[in-house]
């Protein structure tokens, strides 16, 4: 259940953060809140969030974000994941092209 929860939290994330017709960035907050909120070590939403903050041009959102994670992982004693490295740092340096960035399960269906 908790699985399905996240995939759908992630799904309306990715539908409602780019710009476009369906952009609604608090909607896309509101989803990854409501999947934290039943797993809070979801990195997967935690890449939505900080695209989400991204987009709408929120640093100091994208620092709690970023922060978050780095939390969580580190409660968990567990390093992040590349992919979430990778994207922090293009992120924070500014990189437009990391906002564009699919998840990588989303471009094989």
């Amino acid at each position: 259940m908790i699985t399905r929860i996240i995939d759908v939290t992630h799904t309306v994330a990715t539908y409602r953060t780019p710009a476009g017709p369906h952009h609604d960035p608090s909607a896309a907050r509101q989803a990854v809140a409501t999947g934290l909120d039943v797993d809070d070590a979801a990195e997967l939403l935690y890449l939505d969030w900080m695209r989400i903050e991204a987009v709408a041009g929120n640093r100091q959102g994208l620092h709690t974000a970023v922060t978050r994670v780095q939390q969580v992982n580190r409660a968990l004693d567990c390093s992040l994941e590349l992919t979430t490295e990778q994207l922090v740092n293009d992120l924070l340096n500014g990189s437009s092209a990391a906002v564009r960035i699919q998840d990588p399960q989303l471009r094989c269906q």
